[in-house]
């Protein structure tokens, strides 16, 4: 059947039509008696069709009709036996294109799906062996030729080796034992590759490719825990040994080494996990003695150490110090500039303090601290220069009192500054240059406090006034403490009713400025009479045992009954005259054991000897000190962590035994106070009164600073690392 069909196809084709046109020519010539004399076929004699069809064709094309005579041939052959070939058939098919364009042509247009005759998978595996140079017109066969043609040259060009876990651990097992420089070569290549396979803009050039996060790991995990005991092993260095360069085999080495090097520090700015970042950090604290001999890299790996060292997790805090810290000791010639990036970098992280923020700043103080205590002389140079800033913005708040000047002391970057500097100089030598500082620094922090010296400012004096603390009692140097925290008790009107009340005190730890509904609470003032208390009696302790505490604390004991008797506030009171009594009682001992003695003024040595005799023995005061800060620090604490159960739990001071004995006098005191504060209302009022005439007195001597009082100080804008720059100071 499908030989008949084809056959009626090609008698309607152009081709068939030809030759029906060429018949009618030949017929037109002959005679009457020729004509009748020819023997007509019907036309269902196929075979003599096909007969005429190829004398015909001989006429035309002797080679075309060779061709077809073939096809015709194994069309019948292939028919007889009743198995048509696919494949030979899809080529007969496909030969027309070259042997009868105009009859491919017009199967094309006609009868597409013939030429659309597709073969089976099963039968293009068995004629797999057809040969292939041969271009097959069906536009699916081009699409498929031009795919295979491209993937052999993609093969071809991808000549990288992979990475894989087997490869990987037949270099683990490999560099712990090789002496050689092939497995380390390897193992640096891989972690290049592995950093390429992350890149934005990967490098072409490497030898290996790694694809999947298991190989990357892997890759990860070889160079940390081997790398740095290879490298020992093949420059044969010495447990402590910190000369690499120096090594015979550096030289073989030293590209290795610096490319690995630089690898290292483009994944330290890449890694954003705390876990991932410490333990790089212990690897790279391993590989810093490689470091000192290219000397290119120390800039870029400070650059990156010290932004985790301000800004990253605590435990990658630690960890970027302790390698800075190394680099600093090891590399001299890094020091100055270390100094003043990382002190830049410290009064620009200090800009807000809050309880959270607290404990990273201290950190960076503490360690920055460790930096400069290093090299005392070149410390002093950029001390000398910070401090000389510093004592520059205080001088124009004070001369040209305006309101940008204010913002330039009256901000957390200023004091915390000044703190870094009080620390500085109490923990260095006794013959340190960093010592000759300590005048101007604490003429400084005695003037931030003279700026705005109101109420709204009081947590700010405070601040300045545990410097001060901190440095009397660790250099032994005598300051005037007292009058600015006596003052606060002299000036402030402890007796004036609370517009609110509120149950926590406030933490004047992370405060610098009271706000407005922060005065009118009950907790300020509770919050002030807590402070003076504390104030007081730890300069009192450390000043215990000193020969001149009788006479220096005379005007402290006059100031102290002088509150007493006008404040009506019974706890307020309770407490000032416990702190009171301690203070006489220490003056009576002092006193006491000075007679016992012949005190020559002039010499010094004798009376420095007394002093230690009396501090080893411990003074009353000294010791309740000593147990009740312990209680107050807790008390903070509490505070600052927002536990309000804690919060609320009575603190129990501690009392010495001669003050829980209290006699007659004592007794007649107390109630003597709580008639006062019964009073009558006309006495009250007076006082009152008296007090708004002296305030304004003060407010009329004071009015540029107490137009300055209700200003938001310090605005979050306010910089002062702006004006440190060490190259405009002359």
């Amino acid at each position: 059947m499908k030989v008949k069909k084809v056959r009626q196809k090609s008698l309607n084709s152009p081709r068939g039509k030809r030759v029906a046109k060429r018949k009618k020519e030949d017929l037109s010539k002959l005679t009457t008696e020729e004509f009748f004399g020819q023997n007509f076929e019907t036309d269902s004699d196929a075979c003599d069709d096909g007969e005429e069809d190829k004398n015909i064709d001989d006429e035309d094309n002797e080679q075309m009709d060779s061709e077809n005579s073939e096809d015709d041939e194994q069309i019948d052959s292939d028919s007889s036996e009743g198995d048509l070939d696919p494949a030979e058939h899809k080529k007969s098919l496909m030969r027309l294109k070259d042997t009868d364009p105009e009859f491919y042509k017009y199967l094309k247009e006609n009868d597409k799906n013939l030429l659309d005759f597709r073969v089976s998978d099963d039968e293009d595996d068995d004629n797999s062996s057809i040969n292939d140079d041969r271009h097959v017109p069906n536009e699916n066969l081009e699409v498929a030729s031009d795919e295979s043609d491209f993937e052999p040259e993609e093969a071809e060009g991808d000549s990288k080796k992979k990475i894989t876990l087997k490869l990987l651990k037949t270099w683990q097992q490999n560099i712990q034992t090789d002496k050689s420089i092939i497995t380390i070569k390897c193992a640096v290549d891989a972690f290049h590759a592995a950093l390429d396979s992350v890149a934005a803009l990967p490098d072409t050039t490497t030898e290996y490719k790694v694809d999947g996060s298991a190989a990357f790991n892997g890759v990860m995990q070889l160079c940390i825990m081997y790398l740095p005991d290879a490298f020992k092993r093949f420059l044969k260095l010495d447990p402590e040994s910190q000369e690499v360069h120096k090594s015979k085999r550096f030289g073989k080495i030293r590209v290795i080494l610096k490319l690995y090097l630089s690898d290292l520090i483009k994944l330290l700015q890449s890694v954003a996990s705390s876990s991932i970042l410490t333990v790089l950090l212990k690897h790279l604290r391993q590989m810093l003695p490689y470091t000192r001999s290219f000397s290119s890299l120390t800039k870029p790996l400070l650059r990156i150490l010290i932004k985790f060292w301000s800004t990253a997790e605590e435990t990658v805090r630690v960890t970027a110090f302790l390698n800075i810290l190394h680099i600093a000791t090891k590399k001299e010639s890094v020091l100055e500039k270390l100094l003043k990036t990382m002190y830049v970098k410290y009064v620009q992280n200090t800009k807000f303090v809050s309880p959270n923020t607290l404990p990273g700043i201290n950190f960076m103080k503490h360690s920055l601290i460790e930096i400069y205590l290093l090299d005392h002389d070149v410390s002093y140079n950029h001390a000398f220069l910070y401090i000389r800033q510093l004592a520059i913005n205080l001088r124009n708040a004070i001369t040209l009192k305006k309101k940008e000047n204010f913002q330039a002391v009256y901000n957390w970057q200023y004091i915390n500054s000044l703190r870094f500097w009080t620390e500085l100089i109490t923990k260095s030598k006794d013959k340190s240059m960093l010592r000759s500082l300590l005048y101007p620094l604490v003429q400084i922090i005695v003037g931030t406090i003279k700026v705005i010296p109101t109420a709204q400012y009081y947590p700010l004096r405070f601040h300045c006034i545990e410097m001060l603390l901190a440095i009397s009692k660790e250099t032994g140097t005598f300051i005037p403490i007292l009058p600015f925290l006596l003052e606060i008790l002299d000036t402030y009107d402890f007796n004036k009713r609370h517009k609110a009340v509120t149950m926590k005190p406030i933490p004047l730890i992370c405060i610098l400025r009271m706000s407005k509904s922060q005065l009118a609470e009950n907790g300020f003032k509770d919050s002030i009479i807590e402070t003076v208390y504390q104030f007081i009696l730890e300069n009192a302790a450390n000043e215990s045992h000193k020969i001149y505490f009788p006479d220096v604390y005379i005007p402290c004991i006059v100031q102290l009954k002088a509150f007493l008797k006008k404040c009506h506030v019974a706890a307020y009171c309770k407490k000032i005259k416990q702190l009171l009594n301690m203070i006489e009682e220490n003056r009576k001992y002092i006193e006491t054991e000075r007679t016992k003695i012949t005190v020559d003024l002039k010499n010094t040595a004798e009376i420095t000897n007394w002093e230690n005799r009396m501090k080893t023995d411990g003074t009353e005061i000294a010791k309740f000190y000593a147990s009740w800060i312990k209680i107050h620090k807790s008390q903070v604490l509490k505070l600052l962590t927002k536990n309000e159960e804690e919060i609320n739990v009575p603190v129990r001071l501690p009392k010495k035994q001669k003050l829980d004995e209290r006699d007659a006098e004592d007794s007649e005191e107390e109630s003597e106070l709580e008639f006062r504060l019964k009073g009558t209302e006309s006495e009250t009022e007076r006082k009152k009164s008296l007090n708004k005439a002296k305030k304004r007195k003060k407010n009329k001597e004071k009015k540029t600073t107490n137009n300055i009082e209700d200003e938001d100080l310090p605005r979050e804008d306010t910089d002062i690392v702006q004006d440190i720059n060490s190259d405009d100071w002359g």
